[in-house]
Protein backbone atom coordinates (compact mmCIF):
# COMPACT_ATOMS: atom_id res chain seq x y z
CA UNK A 1 0.00 0.00 0.00
CA UNK A 2 1.62 3.57 -1.14
CA UNK A 3 1.73 6.09 1.46
CA UNK A 4 -1.17 8.28 -0.86
CA UNK A 5 -3.51 5.21 -0.31
CA UNK A 6 -2.92 4.65 3.05
CA UNK A 7 -3.61 8.79 3.77
CA UNK A 8 -7.32 7.82 3.50
CA UNK A 9 -9.39 6.12 5.52
CA UNK A 10 -12.75 4.67 4.65
CA UNK A 11 -16.03 5.39 6.10
CA UNK A 12 -19.31 3.75 7.03
CA UNK A 13 -20.68 4.63 3.22
CA UNK A 14 -17.05 3.12 1.77
CA UNK A 15 -17.48 -0.17 4.17
CA UNK A 16 -21.20 -0.65 3.53
CA UNK A 17 -20.05 -0.45 0.00
CA UNK A 18 -17.32 -2.83 0.09
CA UNK A 19 -19.93 -5.08 1.64
CA UNK A 20 -21.90 -4.88 -1.35
CA UNK A 21 -19.32 -5.28 -3.92
CA UNK A 22 -18.56 -9.38 -2.44
CA UNK A 23 -22.11 -9.98 -2.98
CA UNK A 24 -22.58 -11.50 -6.57
CA UNK A 25 -26.34 -11.72 -6.42
CA UNK A 26 -26.05 -7.80 -5.21
CA UNK A 27 -24.84 -6.77 -8.29
CA UNK A 28 -26.62 -9.21 -10.88
CA UNK A 29 -29.80 -7.65 -9.56
CA UNK A 30 -28.58 -4.22 -9.70
CA UNK A 31 -27.41 -4.41 -13.15
CA UNK A 32 -30.60 -6.19 -14.01
CA UNK A 33 -32.51 -3.17 -12.26
CA UNK A 34 -30.40 -0.28 -14.24
CA UNK A 35 -30.84 -2.43 -17.29
CA UNK A 36 -34.93 -2.34 -16.87
CA UNK A 37 -35.17 1.23 -15.64
CA UNK A 38 -32.60 2.46 -18.70
CA UNK A 39 -35.26 0.68 -21.41
CA UNK A 40 -38.04 3.18 -19.50
CA UNK A 41 -36.24 5.93 -19.72
CA UNK A 42 -35.21 5.66 -23.23
CA UNK A 43 -37.92 4.08 -24.61
CA UNK A 44 -38.34 6.50 -27.25
CA UNK A 45 -35.11 5.73 -29.00
CA UNK A 46 -35.88 2.08 -28.44
CA UNK A 47 -39.54 1.50 -29.51
CA UNK A 48 -41.23 3.86 -31.88
CA UNK A 49 -42.00 5.04 -35.18
CA UNK A 50 -40.69 8.53 -35.48
CA UNK A 51 -37.85 9.11 -37.37
CA UNK A 52 -34.68 10.46 -35.73
CA UNK A 53 -34.04 12.64 -37.90
CA UNK A 54 -36.21 13.33 -41.55
CA UNK A 55 -35.17 15.44 -44.77
CA UNK A 56 -38.08 15.38 -46.58
CA UNK A 57 -41.07 17.11 -48.58
CA UNK A 58 -44.14 16.96 -47.09
CA UNK A 59 -46.19 16.57 -50.08
CA UNK A 60 -49.25 16.16 -48.47
CA UNK A 61 -49.37 18.59 -46.57
CA UNK A 62 -48.56 21.02 -48.77
CA UNK A 63 -51.15 20.65 -51.49
CA UNK A 64 -53.85 20.38 -48.44
CA UNK A 65 -51.95 24.05 -48.00
CA UNK A 66 -52.40 24.84 -51.57
CA UNK A 67 -55.53 23.66 -52.25
CA UNK A 68 -57.31 25.15 -49.33
CA UNK A 69 -55.50 29.05 -50.21
CA UNK A 70 -58.96 29.96 -52.66
CA UNK A 71 -61.64 28.53 -49.80
CA UNK A 72 -59.95 30.50 -46.97
CA UNK A 73 -60.50 33.66 -49.48
CA UNK A 74 -63.81 32.84 -50.48
CA UNK A 75 -64.58 32.65 -46.36
CA UNK A 76 -63.17 36.25 -46.24
CA UNK A 77 -65.52 37.58 -48.81
CA UNK A 78 -68.75 36.06 -47.63
CA UNK A 79 -68.23 37.27 -43.81
CA UNK A 80 -67.11 40.93 -45.05
CA UNK A 81 -71.23 40.94 -45.70
CA UNK A 82 -71.97 39.71 -42.18
CA UNK A 83 -72.59 42.38 -39.66
CA UNK A 84 -69.97 43.89 -37.35
CA UNK A 85 -69.71 41.04 -34.82
CA UNK A 86 -67.96 38.83 -37.42
CA UNK A 87 -64.78 40.30 -37.17
CA UNK A 88 -63.35 37.82 -34.85
CA UNK A 89 -64.19 34.94 -37.75
CA UNK A 90 -62.33 37.37 -39.72
CA UNK A 91 -59.33 37.30 -37.52
CA UNK A 92 -59.64 33.49 -37.71
CA UNK A 93 -59.88 33.07 -41.49
CA UNK A 94 -56.75 35.28 -41.42
CA UNK A 95 -55.00 33.31 -39.28
CA UNK A 96 -55.76 30.29 -40.97
CA UNK A 97 -54.26 31.42 -44.34
CA UNK A 98 -51.27 32.60 -42.67
CA UNK A 99 -50.31 29.04 -41.91
CA UNK A 100 -50.71 27.89 -45.07
CA UNK A 101 -48.19 30.28 -46.23
CA UNK A 102 -46.36 29.17 -43.76
CA UNK A 103 -46.36 25.30 -45.03
CA UNK A 104 -46.07 26.50 -48.75
CA UNK A 105 -43.13 28.92 -48.09
CA UNK A 106 -41.12 25.96 -45.99
CA UNK A 107 -40.80 24.18 -49.52
CA UNK A 108 -41.03 26.87 -51.99
CA UNK A 109 -37.60 28.84 -52.80
CA UNK A 110 -37.68 32.42 -52.07
CA UNK A 111 -38.17 33.36 -56.26
CA UNK A 112 -41.34 30.91 -55.98
CA UNK A 113 -42.51 32.15 -52.68
CA UNK A 114 -42.60 35.63 -54.03
CA UNK A 115 -46.60 35.44 -55.37
CA UNK A 116 -47.58 34.12 -51.62
CA UNK A 117 -46.68 37.80 -50.29
CA UNK A 118 -48.68 39.58 -53.21
CA UNK A 119 -51.66 37.31 -52.05
CA UNK A 120 -50.78 38.08 -48.16
CA UNK A 121 -50.65 42.09 -49.04
CA UNK A 122 -53.97 42.01 -50.59
CA UNK A 123 -55.39 40.07 -47.43
CA UNK A 124 -54.08 42.46 -45.15
CA UNK A 125 -55.34 45.34 -47.96
CA UNK A 126 -58.79 44.12 -48.28
CA UNK A 127 -59.29 43.23 -43.98
CA UNK A 128 -57.67 47.37 -43.67
CA UNK A 129 -60.58 48.73 -46.33
CA UNK A 130 -63.30 46.48 -44.54
CA UNK A 131 -62.10 47.88 -40.54
CA UNK A 132 -62.17 51.75 -42.55
CA UNK A 133 -66.10 51.19 -44.05
CA UNK A 134 -64.77 50.91 -47.47
CA UNK A 135 -66.55 47.90 -49.07
CA UNK A 136 -65.97 48.91 -52.43
CA UNK A 137 -61.97 48.71 -52.07
CA UNK A 138 -62.45 45.81 -49.47
CA UNK A 139 -64.08 43.62 -52.35
CA UNK A 140 -61.85 44.50 -55.26
CA UNK A 141 -58.97 43.15 -53.19
CA UNK A 142 -60.61 39.90 -52.55
CA UNK A 143 -61.74 39.13 -56.10
CA UNK A 144 -57.79 39.65 -56.88
CA UNK A 145 -56.63 37.87 -53.99
CA UNK A 146 -59.00 35.08 -54.82
CA UNK A 147 -57.84 35.04 -58.28
CA UNK A 148 -54.39 34.99 -57.43
CA UNK A 149 -55.13 32.20 -54.93
CA UNK A 150 -56.73 29.92 -57.75
CA UNK A 151 -53.95 30.94 -60.29
CA UNK A 152 -51.49 29.72 -57.99
CA UNK A 153 -53.12 26.52 -57.20
CA UNK A 154 -51.97 25.68 -60.83
CA UNK A 155 -48.34 27.76 -61.20
CA UNK A 156 -47.00 26.03 -57.42
CA UNK A 157 -48.06 22.68 -57.99
CA UNK A 158 -45.64 20.10 -57.19
CA UNK A 159 -44.74 19.01 -60.84
CA UNK A 160 -44.46 22.66 -61.85
CA UNK A 161 -42.31 24.48 -58.56
CA UNK A 162 -39.54 22.81 -57.03
CA UNK A 163 -40.07 21.81 -54.15
CA UNK A 164 -37.33 21.57 -51.19
CA UNK A 165 -36.91 18.85 -48.46
CA UNK A 166 -37.04 20.24 -44.75
CA UNK A 167 -34.83 18.85 -42.31
CA UNK A 168 -36.37 17.96 -39.12
CA UNK A 169 -35.66 16.00 -35.83
CA UNK A 170 -39.52 14.38 -35.12
CA UNK A 171 -38.47 12.20 -32.81
CA UNK A 172 -36.12 14.82 -30.40
CA UNK A 173 -39.39 17.46 -31.14
CA UNK A 174 -41.22 14.60 -29.13
CA UNK A 175 -39.22 14.56 -26.19
CA UNK A 176 -40.63 16.52 -23.03
CA UNK A 177 -37.75 18.18 -20.81
CA UNK A 178 -39.00 16.03 -17.51
CA UNK A 179 -37.86 12.60 -20.12
CA UNK A 180 -34.63 14.60 -21.00
CA UNK A 181 -34.12 15.35 -17.42
CA UNK A 182 -34.19 11.47 -16.71
CA UNK A 183 -32.19 10.36 -19.53
CA UNK A 184 -29.03 12.72 -18.73
CA UNK A 185 -29.65 11.87 -15.14
CA UNK A 186 -29.50 7.87 -15.77
CA UNK A 187 -26.56 8.58 -17.79
CA UNK A 188 -25.09 10.19 -14.71
CA UNK A 189 -26.33 6.97 -12.27
CA UNK A 190 -25.13 4.52 -15.07
CA UNK A 191 -21.44 6.44 -14.91
CA UNK A 192 -20.89 6.15 -11.24
CA UNK A 193 -19.01 3.51 -10.79
CA UNK A 194 -16.12 5.42 -13.02
CA UNK A 195 -16.47 8.67 -10.72
CA UNK A 196 -14.93 7.33 -7.56
CA UNK A 197 -11.62 6.17 -9.34
CA UNK A 198 -11.64 9.39 -10.89
CA UNK A 199 -11.97 11.51 -7.47
CA UNK A 200 -9.49 9.70 -6.21
CA UNK A 201 -6.74 10.10 -9.02
CA UNK A 202 -7.92 13.55 -8.85
CA UNK A 203 -7.27 14.03 -4.92
CA UNK A 204 -5.93 11.43 -3.64
CA UNK A 205 -3.16 12.79 -2.42
CA UNK A 206 -4.94 15.37 -0.66
CA UNK A 207 -6.44 14.53 2.92
CA UNK A 208 -9.24 12.23 3.14
CA UNK A 209 -11.98 15.12 3.99
CA UNK A 210 -12.25 16.44 0.83
CA UNK A 211 -12.43 13.15 -0.66
CA UNK A 212 -15.76 12.56 1.32
CA UNK A 213 -17.01 15.62 0.22
CA UNK A 214 -16.37 15.33 -3.71
CA UNK A 215 -17.59 12.30 -3.45
CA UNK A 216 -21.00 13.22 -1.49
CA UNK A 217 -21.25 15.95 -3.84
CA UNK A 218 -21.83 14.11 -6.71
CA UNK A 219 -25.72 13.78 -6.64
CA UNK A 220 -25.40 17.03 -5.98
CA UNK A 221 -23.68 17.45 -9.51
CA UNK A 222 -25.68 14.89 -11.21
CA UNK A 223 -28.87 16.58 -9.89
CA UNK A 224 -27.97 19.95 -11.24
CA UNK A 225 -27.02 18.47 -14.24
CA UNK A 226 -29.78 16.69 -15.06
CA UNK A 227 -31.89 19.96 -14.01
CA UNK A 228 -30.09 22.07 -16.22
CA UNK A 229 -30.52 19.72 -19.30
CA UNK A 230 -34.10 19.77 -19.25
CA UNK A 231 -34.36 23.32 -18.16
CA UNK A 232 -31.98 23.78 -21.65
CA UNK A 233 -34.27 21.41 -23.74
CA UNK A 234 -37.46 22.94 -22.44
CA UNK A 235 -35.83 26.90 -23.54
CA UNK A 236 -34.96 25.15 -26.56
CA UNK A 237 -37.36 22.90 -27.80
CA UNK A 238 -40.32 23.57 -25.23
CA UNK A 239 -42.83 21.29 -24.41
CA UNK A 240 -44.40 19.18 -27.39
CA UNK A 241 -48.23 19.14 -27.62
CA UNK A 242 -49.96 16.64 -26.56
CA UNK A 243 -51.36 14.39 -29.64
CA UNK A 244 -52.12 10.83 -30.21
CA UNK A 245 -49.22 8.19 -29.82
CA UNK A 246 -49.07 7.53 -33.26
CA UNK A 247 -47.07 9.53 -36.20
CA UNK A 248 -47.98 10.19 -39.67
CA UNK A 249 -44.74 9.55 -40.85
CA UNK A 250 -44.49 6.04 -41.23
CA UNK A 251 -47.84 5.88 -43.43
CA UNK A 252 -46.89 9.17 -45.20
CA UNK A 253 -43.62 7.55 -46.35
CA UNK A 254 -45.72 4.51 -47.04
CA UNK A 255 -48.23 6.44 -49.55
CA UNK A 256 -45.71 8.58 -50.88
CA UNK A 257 -47.20 11.73 -49.25
CA UNK A 258 -43.84 12.55 -47.82
CA UNK A 259 -40.90 12.30 -50.32
CA UNK A 260 -37.63 12.04 -48.38
CA UNK A 261 -34.65 12.84 -49.56
CA UNK A 262 -32.38 10.12 -48.07
CA UNK A 263 -33.74 7.15 -45.94
CA UNK A 264 -34.84 8.25 -42.55
CA UNK A 265 -33.73 5.94 -39.40
CA UNK A 266 -35.86 4.50 -37.17
CA UNK A 267 -35.25 3.46 -33.57
CA UNK A 268 -34.74 -0.78 -33.62
CA UNK A 269 -38.50 -1.20 -32.65
CA UNK A 270 -39.94 0.45 -35.42
CA UNK A 271 -43.63 0.52 -34.01
CA UNK A 272 -45.84 3.09 -32.12
CA UNK A 273 -47.18 1.06 -29.08
CA UNK A 274 -50.66 2.27 -29.93
CA UNK A 275 -49.95 1.77 -33.84
CA UNK A 276 -52.33 -1.10 -34.65
CA UNK A 277 -51.79 -3.85 -37.55
CA UNK A 278 -55.34 -5.32 -38.02
CA UNK A 279 -54.52 -8.58 -40.20
CA UNK A 280 -52.14 -9.38 -37.43
CA UNK A 281 -54.40 -9.68 -34.22
CA UNK A 282 -52.80 -11.92 -32.00
CA UNK A 283 -50.31 -13.10 -34.04
CA UNK A 284 -47.66 -15.67 -31.98
CA UNK A 285 -44.09 -14.39 -31.99
CA UNK A 286 -42.75 -14.17 -35.67
CA UNK A 287 -39.50 -16.54 -33.96
CA UNK A 288 -42.19 -19.42 -34.16
CA UNK A 289 -43.47 -21.83 -36.46
CA UNK A 290 -47.05 -21.15 -35.99
CA UNK A 291 -46.54 -17.57 -37.28
CA UNK A 292 -45.77 -17.78 -40.97
CA UNK A 293 -48.34 -16.67 -43.09
CA UNK A 294 -48.89 -17.10 -46.75
CA UNK A 295 -49.49 -14.74 -49.88
CA UNK A 296 -52.99 -13.98 -49.04
CA UNK A 297 -52.52 -13.47 -45.15
CA UNK A 298 -53.69 -16.72 -43.92
CA UNK A 299 -51.49 -19.09 -41.16
CA UNK A 300 -49.58 -21.55 -42.47
CA UNK A 301 -49.55 -24.05 -39.86
CA UNK A 302 -49.98 -24.38 -36.10
CA UNK A 303 -53.29 -23.98 -33.86
CA UNK A 304 -54.09 -20.84 -36.08
CA UNK A 305 -54.17 -22.34 -39.40
CA UNK A 306 -56.67 -21.22 -41.51
CA UNK A 307 -58.99 -23.71 -41.96
CA UNK A 308 -62.01 -24.00 -44.26
CA UNK A 309 -65.81 -24.23 -43.26
CA UNK A 310 -67.47 -27.10 -42.33
CA UNK A 311 -70.33 -26.60 -44.88
CA UNK A 312 -69.31 -24.73 -47.80
CA UNK A 313 -65.75 -25.63 -47.23
CA UNK A 314 -64.42 -22.33 -48.21
CA UNK A 315 -61.96 -20.30 -46.76
CA UNK A 316 -62.93 -17.77 -44.45
CA UNK A 317 -61.65 -14.49 -45.81
CA UNK A 318 -58.04 -13.38 -44.91
CA UNK A 319 -56.56 -9.90 -45.20
CA UNK A 320 -53.11 -9.79 -46.78
CA UNK A 321 -50.28 -7.91 -44.17
CA UNK A 322 -49.17 -4.57 -44.45
CA UNK A 323 -45.80 -3.62 -44.29
CA UNK A 324 -45.49 -0.08 -43.09
CA UNK A 325 -42.14 1.91 -44.33
CA UNK A 326 -39.26 0.75 -41.87
CA UNK A 327 -40.87 -2.85 -40.75
CA UNK A 328 -39.39 -6.10 -41.22
CA UNK A 329 -41.06 -8.34 -44.14
CA UNK A 330 -44.34 -9.68 -43.26
CA UNK A 331 -42.38 -13.28 -42.20
CA UNK A 332 -39.24 -11.65 -41.00
CA UNK A 333 -38.57 -13.46 -37.59
CA UNK A 334 -37.66 -9.80 -36.31
CA UNK A 335 -41.18 -8.21 -36.96
CA UNK A 336 -43.23 -9.01 -33.50
CA UNK A 337 -40.72 -10.73 -31.53
CA UNK A 338 -42.99 -11.03 -28.74
CA UNK A 339 -46.02 -11.51 -30.87
CA UNK A 340 -49.00 -9.39 -31.02
CA UNK A 341 -52.48 -8.41 -29.32
CA UNK A 342 -56.01 -8.41 -30.32
CA UNK A 343 -55.59 -5.76 -32.42
CA UNK A 344 -52.12 -6.43 -34.15
CA UNK A 345 -50.20 -3.80 -31.89
CA UNK A 346 -46.14 -5.06 -31.23
CA UNK A 347 -46.05 -6.83 -27.88
CA UNK A 348 -42.37 -6.56 -27.07
CA UNK A 349 -42.79 -2.78 -28.16
CA UNK A 350 -45.59 -2.35 -25.32
CA UNK A 351 -43.67 -3.70 -23.08
CA UNK A 352 -40.94 -1.45 -23.41
CA UNK A 353 -43.13 1.41 -22.80
CA UNK A 354 -45.34 -0.27 -20.18
CA UNK A 355 -42.29 -0.41 -18.32
CA UNK A 356 -42.35 3.32 -17.60
CA UNK A 357 -45.93 2.81 -15.97
CA UNK A 358 -44.50 -0.15 -13.73
CA UNK A 359 -41.40 0.79 -12.71
CA UNK A 360 -42.37 4.63 -12.24
CA UNK A 361 -45.22 3.70 -10.22
CA UNK A 362 -42.93 1.14 -7.94
CA UNK A 363 -40.29 3.96 -7.11
CA UNK A 364 -42.88 6.49 -6.39
CA UNK A 365 -44.87 5.11 -4.45
CA UNK A 366 -41.99 3.51 -2.07
CA UNK A 367 -40.67 6.75 -2.21
CA UNK A 368 -44.06 8.22 -1.00
CA UNK A 369 -44.81 5.71 2.01
CA UNK A 370 -41.49 6.23 2.71
CA UNK A 371 -41.41 9.89 3.30
CA UNK A 372 -44.86 9.52 5.01
CA UNK A 373 -44.38 6.82 7.01
CA UNK A 374 -41.04 8.16 8.59
CA UNK A 375 -42.94 11.80 9.55
CA UNK A 376 -45.62 9.36 11.51
CA UNK A 377 -43.24 6.95 12.93
CA UNK A 378 -40.59 9.72 13.67
CA UNK A 379 -43.14 11.87 15.49
CA UNK A 380 -44.51 8.47 17.29
CA UNK A 381 -41.80 7.43 18.14
CA UNK A 382 -39.86 10.52 19.40
CA UNK A 383 -42.91 12.36 21.02
CA UNK A 384 -44.71 9.45 22.23
CA UNK A 385 -47.68 10.47 24.47
CA UNK A 386 -51.04 11.43 23.04
CA UNK A 387 -48.98 11.46 20.02
CA UNK A 388 -48.16 7.60 20.14
CA UNK A 389 -51.20 7.10 21.15
CA UNK A 390 -53.42 8.24 18.57
CA UNK A 391 -50.84 7.09 15.40
CA UNK A 392 -50.64 3.58 16.95
CA UNK A 393 -54.33 3.52 16.76
CA UNK A 394 -54.72 4.50 13.04
CA UNK A 395 -51.91 2.04 11.91
CA UNK A 396 -54.09 -0.82 13.64
CA UNK A 397 -57.01 0.19 12.23
CA UNK A 398 -55.54 0.13 8.55
CA UNK A 399 -53.92 -2.66 9.08
CA UNK A 400 -56.98 -4.27 9.84
CA UNK A 401 -58.18 -3.88 6.79
CA UNK A 402 -57.09 -5.57 3.61
CA UNK A 403 -54.65 -3.38 1.71
CA UNK A 404 -55.54 -4.41 -1.61
CA UNK A 405 -59.29 -4.37 -0.65
CA UNK A 406 -58.61 -0.59 0.13
CA UNK A 407 -56.79 0.10 -3.02
CA UNK A 408 -59.62 -1.42 -5.16
CA UNK A 409 -62.31 0.42 -3.19
CA UNK A 410 -60.69 4.06 -3.69
CA UNK A 411 -59.32 3.19 -7.50
CA UNK A 412 -63.24 2.23 -8.17
CA UNK A 413 -64.09 5.43 -6.80
CA UNK A 414 -61.55 7.40 -8.53
CA UNK A 415 -62.42 9.62 -11.64
CA UNK A 416 -59.78 9.18 -14.11
CA UNK A 417 -60.95 12.20 -16.04
CA UNK A 418 -60.01 14.03 -12.94
CA UNK A 419 -56.81 12.35 -11.84
CA UNK A 420 -54.53 10.33 -13.98
CA UNK A 421 -54.63 6.98 -13.13
CA UNK A 422 -51.40 6.49 -12.68
CA UNK A 423 -51.28 9.66 -10.51
CA UNK A 424 -54.39 7.94 -8.30
CA UNK A 425 -52.46 4.30 -7.77
CA UNK A 426 -48.98 6.21 -6.86
CA UNK A 427 -51.18 8.45 -3.88
CA UNK A 428 -53.65 5.22 -3.00
CA UNK A 429 -50.73 2.66 -2.95
CA UNK A 430 -48.73 5.51 -0.50
CA UNK A 431 -51.40 6.33 1.65
CA UNK A 432 -52.19 2.77 2.52
CA UNK A 433 -48.80 0.90 2.92
CA UNK A 434 -47.29 3.63 4.85
CA UNK A 435 -48.22 1.74 8.16
CA UNK A 436 -45.28 -1.02 7.89
CA UNK A 437 -42.34 2.07 7.34
CA UNK A 438 -44.08 4.19 10.30
CA UNK A 439 -43.92 1.17 12.62
CA UNK A 440 -40.65 0.44 11.98
CA UNK A 441 -39.27 4.07 12.19
CA UNK A 442 -41.50 3.88 15.73
CA UNK A 443 -39.26 1.11 16.95
CA UNK A 444 -36.08 2.90 15.89
CA UNK A 445 -37.19 6.01 17.41
CA UNK A 446 -38.08 3.95 20.60
CA UNK A 447 -34.74 2.54 21.04
CA UNK A 448 -32.58 5.82 20.14
CA UNK A 449 -34.22 8.25 21.87
CA UNK A 450 -32.76 7.40 25.30
CA UNK A 451 -29.08 6.73 23.69
CA UNK A 452 -26.19 9.35 25.26
CA UNK A 453 -26.09 11.62 22.04
CA UNK A 454 -29.39 12.35 21.79
CA UNK A 455 -29.64 13.08 25.63
CA UNK A 456 -26.47 15.56 24.95
CA UNK A 457 -28.51 17.00 22.06
CA UNK A 458 -31.50 17.54 24.08
CA UNK A 459 -29.01 19.52 26.87
CA UNK A 460 -27.63 21.78 24.22
CA UNK A 461 -30.91 22.94 24.03
CA UNK A 462 -31.59 21.87 20.03
CA UNK A 463 -35.17 21.70 19.33
CA UNK A 464 -36.89 18.22 18.79
CA UNK A 465 -37.10 18.71 14.77
CA UNK A 466 -33.46 19.44 14.77
CA UNK A 467 -32.79 16.51 17.17
CA UNK A 468 -34.77 14.47 14.62
CA UNK A 469 -33.21 15.54 11.54
CA UNK A 470 -29.98 15.72 12.54
CA UNK A 471 -28.96 12.91 15.11
CA UNK A 472 -31.84 10.40 15.82
CA UNK A 473 -32.97 10.31 11.39
CA UNK A 474 -29.54 9.30 10.39
CA UNK A 475 -28.64 6.63 12.80
CA UNK A 476 -32.11 4.65 11.96
CA UNK A 477 -31.82 5.21 8.15
CA UNK A 478 -30.59 1.47 7.56
CA UNK A 479 -33.76 0.00 8.14
CA UNK A 480 -36.11 2.61 6.41
CA UNK A 481 -33.75 2.05 2.77
CA UNK A 482 -33.90 -1.65 3.42
CA UNK A 483 -38.09 -1.28 3.92
CA UNK A 484 -37.97 1.08 0.67
CA UNK A 485 -36.23 -1.18 -2.32
CA UNK A 486 -38.38 -4.46 -0.37
CA UNK A 487 -41.62 -1.56 -1.09
CA UNK A 488 -40.92 -0.66 -4.55
CA UNK A 489 -41.31 -4.23 -5.02
CA UNK A 490 -44.54 -4.21 -3.45
CA UNK A 491 -45.64 -1.28 -5.18
CA UNK A 492 -44.73 -2.83 -8.90
CA UNK A 493 -46.60 -6.23 -8.10
CA UNK A 494 -49.66 -4.09 -6.67
CA UNK A 495 -50.12 -1.99 -9.61
CA UNK A 496 -49.84 -5.19 -11.74
CA UNK A 497 -52.89 -6.45 -10.02
CA UNK A 498 -54.82 -3.30 -9.63
CA UNK A 499 -54.48 -3.36 -13.88
CA UNK A 500 -54.85 -6.59 -14.48
CA UNK A 501 -58.42 -6.18 -12.91
CA UNK A 502 -59.10 -3.23 -14.97
CA UNK A 503 -58.31 -0.40 -12.49
CA UNK A 504 -55.45 0.75 -14.12
CA UNK A 505 -54.08 2.79 -16.95
CA UNK A 506 -56.48 3.30 -19.58
CA UNK A 507 -55.63 2.33 -23.70
CA UNK A 508 -53.86 2.62 -25.49
CA UNK A 509 -51.47 2.93 -22.80
CA UNK A 510 -49.92 -0.10 -21.32
CA UNK A 511 -48.45 -1.33 -18.09
CA UNK A 512 -47.02 -4.97 -17.42
CA UNK A 513 -50.30 -5.66 -15.39
CA UNK A 514 -52.66 -4.07 -18.14
CA UNK A 515 -50.94 -5.98 -20.72
CA UNK A 516 -51.26 -10.03 -19.01
CA UNK A 517 -55.06 -8.67 -18.88
CA UNK A 518 -55.28 -8.41 -23.13
CA UNK A 519 -56.05 -12.33 -23.41
CA UNK A 520 -57.13 -15.14 -20.81
CA UNK A 521 -56.58 -17.76 -23.48
CA UNK A 522 -54.25 -20.44 -23.19
CA UNK A 523 -53.71 -20.36 -27.00
CA UNK A 524 -52.31 -16.59 -26.51
CA UNK A 525 -49.32 -18.23 -24.22
CA UNK A 526 -47.20 -15.01 -24.86
CA UNK A 527 -49.34 -12.12 -23.14
CA UNK A 528 -49.03 -14.27 -20.23
CA UNK A 529 -45.51 -15.11 -20.23
CA UNK A 530 -43.73 -12.26 -21.32
CA UNK A 531 -45.09 -9.44 -18.79
CA UNK A 532 -45.22 -12.02 -15.97
CA UNK A 533 -41.77 -12.90 -16.61
CA UNK A 534 -40.87 -9.00 -16.31
CA UNK A 535 -43.17 -8.56 -13.17
CA UNK A 536 -40.92 -11.30 -11.33
CA UNK A 537 -37.67 -10.46 -12.80
CA UNK A 538 -37.88 -6.91 -10.97
CA UNK A 539 -39.64 -8.02 -8.05
CA UNK A 540 -36.80 -10.74 -7.60
CA UNK A 541 -34.19 -8.22 -8.58
CA UNK A 542 -35.28 -6.06 -5.86
CA UNK A 543 -35.79 -8.70 -3.51
CA UNK A 544 -31.90 -9.29 -3.76
CA UNK A 545 -31.14 -5.72 -3.70
CA UNK A 546 -32.81 -5.59 -0.68
CA UNK A 547 -31.33 -8.31 1.18
CA UNK A 548 -27.72 -7.50 0.25
CA UNK A 549 -28.20 -3.69 1.51
CA UNK A 550 -29.98 -5.27 5.08
CA UNK A 551 -27.06 -7.42 5.63
CA UNK A 552 -24.20 -4.54 4.31
CA UNK A 553 -25.77 -2.67 6.88
CA UNK A 554 -25.90 -4.62 9.84
CA UNK A 555 -23.16 -4.28 12.28
CA UNK A 556 -22.65 -7.90 12.73
CA UNK A 557 -22.62 -9.24 9.59
CA UNK A 558 -19.40 -6.89 8.31
CA UNK A 559 -15.93 -7.61 7.91
CA UNK A 560 -13.77 -4.57 8.44
CA UNK A 561 -10.75 -6.05 7.10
Amino acid sequence: MTEAESAYSPDYLDLVARQLGRRPLFKLGAAVLALLYAVAIYAPFLAGDRPFALEAVDARAYRAALRTLSAVTSSMTRLFDEPAGARAALELERRAGAERLVVLRRHLSPADAAPLDELERLWDGALDAHRAARAAEAERLCDEALALARELRTELEPGRASLRPVRSYPLFESLHPVEVFFMVLWLCVLAWPAWNPLVNAALLRRDSGRIRRWRRRKWILCLGGSALAGLAWLVAVGTPPRTFDVAPYKAGLSSGDIVASRPPRLPPLPMAYAETHSAEGFRPPTWTRASELDADGRYVRGLRRSRPDRVTGVLPPATPVLVRYGEPAANSPWRHLAGTDQLGRDFLVRMVWGSRVSLSVGILSAALLTVFGVVVGAASGYLGGWVDLVAMRLIEILQSIPALFLILLAMAFTDPEVVHPIVAIVVVIALIRWTGVARLVRGEFLRLRDQEFVMAARALGLSPLRTIVRHVLPNALGPILVSAAFAVAAGILTESVVSYLGFGVRHPEASWGSLVNDSKSAEHWWIQLFPGVLIFLTVTCYNLVGDAVRDALDPKMKVFA
